[in-house]
């Protein structure tokens, strides 16, 4: 029997805070982009997309208004798909009747834009490959069964549409104690109308091989090599007067928790490592830093920390006085939470989407991926890390006009012996 997906539906527990913080300085729109062997028709790509609809009708949505809370409403409008931009990433008003989401194509590419309201980087990947995978179909090329890939005759599971942390974890868990503030790279904000973006492009054999010779793995080795280059900016900051020497360094690592727990929710489902360490005045090694990470999330692992953050979150959703309030107040809290527990408390993002591991049919076609995090005003750079065939890829994205950090990555990785390629999208 066909799962029937409700009419309208909760936002998620984590995103509430999206929901909140949404604006044109912080537009939540994370970026998927690939690119084909050969032109994108944009009339086909629009049948694939009105069939793709139909296997994810949780995404044809809009966000509305009720006394208590945002809840998402299916609509029969269907999206249209736009002509990519120069500037990506940016402000989208859905309480005013736009989709969490926009396609885009130019050229060769098809991108996907979607907003942590909806989903987070997992889904975005899906929705993309599930798009371009009936984009190749009505072009007559057959795609085989993947994991990442729904077909629109598929049937529906149940669960998909819903929050998949209120579905696995409870409130019940101890207190969590406030963080202190984080230091936090300096930088003049641009326009909000732009989004800058440096690819930096290295083999992935190499790096894998290094952090195999220090016993740990590809994702800490590469979070060590940003967290070295935000020392040095640190240390820079430090010698003009404009930061906080006793402030720890702490970066925020995000997640995908079906690695962990069962979950057929196509919402939000990732959650955070934050690896800290104070300076003391002398800078710490690259290997200092490499261990630091790696204990850091041993111990976040083992503590079940995540587990306990969550809790916390659940439980404050869950609270009577809160439940009791109307919306507008809840959305204030919420921005407030925001301020407490997130914004102040990192000094960089980097996120790994992993390995992108295609269907044969599909990898011969598709040449290539730019992935784009969701920008923040503060720490005012966040960076996402992916591979597909052989390449490693970091992608930072800033809403600074300077490049110090992308700069002391590149410095850190020529000290390293690291080759690489940069790519850099901004002002020509």
């Amino acid at each position: 029997m066909a799962v029937k997906v409700p009419h309208t539906f909760e936002v998620d527990n984590a995103a509430q805070i999206f929901v909140a913080i949404n604006s044109f300085k912080e537009t939540t729109m994370s970026r998927i982009a690939l690119t084909l062997d050969r032109k994108i028709d944009k009339r086909i790509l629009q049948q694939a997309l009105n069939d793709t609809m139909q296997r994810f009708p949780y995404y044809q949505v809009y966000l509305r208004k009720r006394f208590f809370k945002y809840v998402f409403e299916h609509t029969d409008d269907k999206p249209e798909v736009e002509q990519d931009t120069q500037w990506t990433n940016r402000y989208v008003d859905f309480e005013k009747g736009h989709f969490p989401f926009r396609v885009k194509t130019q050229g060769s590419t098809i991108a996907l834009e979607l907003s942590h309201v909806i989903s987070d980087g997992y889904g975005t990947l899906v929705f993309l490959l599930s798009l371009t995978a009936r984009y190749l179909h009505l072009n007559g090329i057959s795609v085989e069964e993947s994991p990442f890939i729904k077909y629109p005759d598929d049937e529906i599971v149940e669960g998909e549409w819903k929050c998949g942390f209120r579905q696995t974890f409870t409130g019940k868990g101890p207190p969590q104690k406030l963080q202190k503030p984080a230091y936090i790279p300096s930088g003049e904000m641009i326009s909000v109308e732009k989004y800058y973006s440096t690819r930096i492009i290295m083999d992935l054999k190499q790096i894998r091989t290094l952090a195999r010779n220090m016993n740990v793995t590809l994702n800490v080795y590469i979070a060590a090599i940003y967290t070295a280059a935000i020392q040095k900016l640190f240390f820079d900051d430090i010698k003009h007067q404009i930061a906080n020497p006793n402030r720890p360094i702490r970066i925020q690592i995000p997640v995908n928790l079906r690695r962990y727990y069962p979950t057929v929710t196509m919402r939000n489902f990732s959650y955070l490592y934050s690896p800290v360490f104070y300076i003391k005045g002398t800078p710490r090694s690259f290997q200092e830093i490499v261990h630091i990470i790696a204990d850091d999330i041993r111990h976040e692992r083992h503590t079940k920390s995540i587990e306990h953050q969550i809790a916390r979150n659940l439980r404050a959703e869950n609270n009577f006085f809160f439940k009791i309030l109307p919306r507008p107040l809840k959305t204030s809290l919420f921005k407030l939470f925001y301020h407490i527990f997130a914004r102040s408390l990192f000094s960089g993002v980097i996120t790994n989407l992993g390995n992108i591991s295609l269907p044969p049919s599909m990898e011969e076609h598709i040449k290539s991926f730019d992935i784009l995090p969701c920008n923040s005003p503060v720490p005012g750079r966040n960076t996402a890390l992916f591979s597909y065939k052989g390449k490693l890829e970091m992608n930072i994205g800033s809403s600074v006009n300077d490049l110090r950090l992308e700069n002391a990555v590149t410095e850190t990785l020529t000290e390293l012996n690291i080759k690489h390629e940069v790519i850099y999208k901004r002002d020509t």
